[in-house]
């Protein structure tokens, strides 16, 4: 079937309104169109074998069920069609056109009636067939709808002889039961459960076939046309609702009594001619001929056939339709049970021109109602209408959820589209189709935010999708919106997109933040460092550095081992990390381009490691740089902070910069500046003295006119101006200078009180009774006499204190002397590996021994290398034997062996003079470890004791 190109209401009412005022302005259909609402359907033509039917004959009926369709024709034929429109089956029933067609619910039975006066029933899957024929034409018939279930085979039909026959299979036949009569031709009859709705010229009446009674009676609406003219319509929306389709009225009649509230509201029942068992619960007047009407979910869906002009200055409800050559197009139309309009479609019928509100009919498949919600029918459960003319059949469908994405695509609502492709979870196809368009159209418009901000909903894991609008973005130079957006993992796309992205944001401005972002948060598998590095190191300036650019510069270089570069964006950056990553990577020959930003960042660190690598980084590149600062820091207080440490660490390494050191203590620490001035030798002294005098620093301007020569003017300085007898005495002791005295006297008599404080400090400096004499006569000195008192008890503690040193002087000395001659007559025993078991040897023979040395023990041994000189009892040098050595303070050395032999004959000589062998020296005990030795029992030079005896 093809397609057939839909048009909604407002279209239809624009055409109309042109045929009726060709004046409309622009503006009002501008106003028209914006307010264009969504059609309720879309149509298409019945293709298949439909045209070649209708070529020689035409189209007077139709009805519809579950499987397929019956179409009955001016030339009395019954066409079974698929819903395609492809012939399964025909019957040839008829002599005069086919007035009326019923299935039954399972569609195994077709019932059809004609001008003929013939009722034909067959069967559409057996040889089965029931003819019954009738003097005047039947123009309505309605199969039980348990035909074929039950064996009563029941239907009821009616025609120009004003009779509704009954028919009820019985063991010899059908059994006919007029169910009414009397009232003109029966034109219309629908059949639902038990209840049986027919019309007539009167009105509608309901029978009930279960209770064998008549349940209402609906009457005719006033001023219809003529039943012949214009048709009414009886239609069953379920087992309680029907609807009435009669000229220009509409009337929803509800059995057993109930009130149908539905989605248009709530009805207030109109009771008219009816039993307690029916309710009209709806009612309303049309401007149109109904050719036509069904149940559209909760509204409903009238075929309207529009007067023309000629009828329109008529009784419009009066006039019947009749044929011309100018008719207007068939509409269908959507209304709520009050008669508002939802949507409204012209249909192109085929001869629309001459056909007339009788040669439309409309029909639809059965209702279940079951999946009808919120407007909508579930997938599938749609149900068809087929609009029927002489020559041509429509079948309009319910739009379904991509009928109405398609709608809101064409109309340009693409989030609508979105979210409602989202909630109904559309097929795939459908979904990119919609955000492709969507992301076109937000790009044509240059939207480009909120285009790269739907990305990651639309393209979802597509890698592909991502790649196609990643390019595009970068085609309209505008991927560092996009940047953002990319994913790094389902899916992962290509390290040339990611590369491509990083570049992009990197080098422009605005999005650098960005750009930091995306390097510190995408894995670094995605992309390369180095291939980014290489694509933007030759397109920097610095128009385009900025903070976030050094820092993620920075990152990159760290992570391709280019530490230095990467140090000089963190020390611009002014990064805390920054000594932790110098120390780290041993960057501290980069330092010395860095020095302010260092300085800036922490100054006790900064000054802390310039300290300890000022061979490295010289005082003289650090003051170059803290110059040149300007009003980037206060440079003078970090020249300041460095100087200052660096003179603690090294006095004499920024001796080139004491003079800046100078002014830099009087600004910033002037306690500082005094002791400085005392260390240092490198400052002029003119420039500093300029400086003090310029601050009013007077202890400062006093030690450096004393350190120029000026003793007596900076003793002025500090008389006068400082007032300081302390500092002036200080300052007079330090100069070791009698003028200078003098000249602190002179000017301290001047003022009585600096008088009275220069006695008081006269002790050990002055002699009180010079600065008596010198004090002019009459001058009051305030607090005099203790002054005095004080002097001379300071001056008798001072004398007291002089005779206790001396007596502990005289007692150190001679203690001091008697140590050092004690210590003099000790021997020097030098020993070697050798000798050393012998000499055990020796020392056990010795003690027994009643000559050998008590004091023995008590000698310095030291090991024996090489020893000059000779003995002084053999007189062989001592490098030609191999044994110890003995040697004394008076330069006389023995070989222990030969010392041994001599202090053996010398004792036995001293033995038989009964002498003592050392007189001289036995007033002197020697008193190392605490005991008391005779003078028989030391060691002794042989050649000295000798002598000495």
């Amino acid at each position: 079937m093809a397609p057939l190109p839909s048009e909604n209401g407002v279209d239809g009412d624009d055409e109309r309104d042109e045929e009726e005022d060709d004046d409309l302005s622009e503006d009002e259909e501008t106003t028209t169109i914006a307010e264009e609402e969504e059609p309720k359907l879309k149509y298409q033509r019945m293709g298949g074998s439909l045209s070649s039917l209708l070529s020689t004959d035409a189209a007077t009926c139709i009805s519809v069920s579950d499987r397929m369709i019956a179409l009955g024709t001016h030339c009395g034929a019954v066409h079974i069609l698929d819903f395609l429109g492809n012939q399964v089956k025909e019957f040839h029933a008829h002599k005069a056109a086919v007035n009326d067609l019923s299935f039954d619910i399972d569609g195994e039975y077709i019932g059809s009636c004609s001008d003929d006066g013939s009722i034909v029933i067959s069967s559409l899957f057996a040889d089965e067939k029931r003819k019954f024929e009738y003097h005047r034409p039947m123009k309505a018939i309605a199969l039980d709808p348990d035909y074929a279930r039950k064996s009563l085979k029941r239907f009821v039909a009616g025609g120009l002889s004003g009779q509704l026959i009954f028919y009820t299979k019985k063991w010899f036949g059908y059994q006919e039961q007029v169910l009414h009569s009397g009232e003109g031709p029966i034109h219309a009859v629908a059949w639902r459960t038990s209840f049986i709705a027919w019309a007539n010229d009167a009105g509608v009446k309901v029978y009930d076939t279960a209770n064998d009674q008549r349940v209402t009676f609906i009457e005719r609406p006033r001023g219809s046309p003529h039943p012949e003219l214009l048709l009414p319509h009886l239609v069953w929306q379920d087992d309680e609702l029907l609807i009435i389709g009669w000229g220009t009225s509409v009337k929803i009649a509800s059995l057993r009594g109930n009130q149908h509230g539905r989605g248009n509201g709530t009805y207030n029942p109109v009771y008219v001619l009816s039993s307690n068992q029916v309710d009209i619960v709806a009612s309303f007047q049309t401007n149109y001929f109904i050719s036509g009407i069904a149940p559209f979910g909760d509204s409903l869906a009238i075929l309207a056939y529009i007067p023309g002009e000629e009828d329109g200055e008529k009784d419009f409800s009066s006039t019947a339709p009749s044929r011309q050559a100018n008719a207007q197009r068939p509409e269908v139309r959507i209304v709520t049970w009050t008669n508002d309009e939802l949507a409204t479609d012209a249909l192109p019928v085929h001869g629309f021109e001459h056909y007339k509100a009788k040669d439309y009919c409309l029909s639809h498949t059965p209702l279940t109602g079951s999946n009808y919600s919120n407007g909508r029918w579930a997938a599938g459960d749609e149900p068809l209408y087929y609009v029927v003319s002489p020559k041509d059949i429509v079948i309009a469908k319910p739009r379904d959820a991509e009928d109405h994405i398609n709608w809101l695509l064409e109309h340009g609502w693409y989030d609508k589209a979105l979210a409602e492709v989202e909630v109904t979870q559309g097929r795939k196809e459908l979904f990119e189709e919609v955000g492709s368009r969507y992301l076109e159209h937000l790009l044509a418009e240059k939207r480009y935010v909120e285009a790269a901000a739907l990305c990651p909903r639309l393209l979802q894991g597509s890698a592909s999708a991502w790649e196609r609008w990643i390019i595009r973005f970068a085609q309209l130079r505008q991927l560092p919106i996009l940047a953002r957006y990319m994913p790094t993992e389902n899916p992962k796309l290509s390290d040339t997109l990611y590369e491509l992205a990083l570049v992009a944001l990197a080098l422009n401005p605005t999005y650098h933040k960005d750009f930091l972002s995306a390097v510190k948060s995408w894995p670094r598998s995605v992309y390369s460092a180095l291939t980014i590095l290489s694509e933007i190191e030759p397109q920097l300036r610095a128009s385009l550095m900025t903070d976030d650019l050094k820092e993620a510069l920075a990152e990159l270089y760290v992570r391709t081992g280019q530490n230095e570069k990467a140090f000089s964006f963190f020390a611009d950056l002014l990064k805390p990390e920054v000594f932790d990553f110098i120390e780290r990577h041993s960057l501290h020959a980069a330092v010395r381009e860095k020095v302010v930003q260092l300085m800036m960042l922490d100054t006790k660190r900064a000054t802390s490691l310039l300290i300890q690598q000022r061979e490295l980084i010289t005082p003289s590149d650090v003051v170059s740089q803290l110059l040149k600062a300007g009003d980037k820091c206060d440079f003078r207080y970090f020249l300041y902070l460095y100087l200052h440490a660096l003179f603690e660490a090294s006095p004499h390494a920024g001796r080139d910069f004491h003079d800046m050191q100078v002014e830099l203590y009087a600004d910033y620490d002037t306690k500082m500046l005094l002791p400085f001035l005392r260390s240092s030798q490198h400052y002029t002294l003119e420039k500093a003295y300029e400086l003090c005098v310029r601050k009013g620093l007077l202890k400062e301007q006093a030690f450096i006119l004393g350190r120029m020569g000026n003793s007596k003017q900076a003793l002025s300085v500090i008389i006068n101006e400082l007032g300081d007898m302390e500092e002036a005495l200080e300052f007079a002791s330090m100069q070791n200078d009698d003028e200078i005295w003098e000249e602190l006297i002179k000017l301290s008599t001047q003022r009585p009180e600096m008088v009275g404080m220069l006695l008081e400090h006269t002790v050990g400096n002055l002699d009180p009774l010079h600065i008596v004499n010198v004090v002019p006569d009459g001058l009051e000195i305030p607090r005099l006499r203790d002054r005095l008192v004080k002097i001379i008890t300071d001056y008798r503690t001072e004398t007291s204190l002089r005779h206790g040193c001396q007596d502990i002087l005289k007692a150190d000395i001679v203690n001091l002397l008697v140590k050092y001659y004690k210590e003099a007559r000790h021997a020097i025993y030098m020993s070697n590996a050798e000798d050393e078991a012998r000499t055990k040897r020796d020392e056990k023979r010795m003690e027994e021994s009643v000559t050998k040395p008590p004091n023995f023990k008590n000698m310095d041994l030291k090991s024996k290398t090489r020893v000059g000189g000779r003995c002084c009892m053999c007189f062989d040098p001592f490098s030609t034997l191999n044994v110890s050595v003995v040697i004394f303070f008076c330069c006389h050395a023995y070989h222990m062996t030969c010392y041994m032999d001599s202090l053996n004959t010398y004792s036995d000589e001293k033995e038989a003079r009964d002498g003592s062998l050392d007189s001289d020296y036995g007033e002197y005990d020697d008193e190392e470890n605490g005991e008391s030795q005779s003078d028989s029992s030391r060691m002794r030079c042989i050649l000295c004791t000798n002598a000495a005896s």
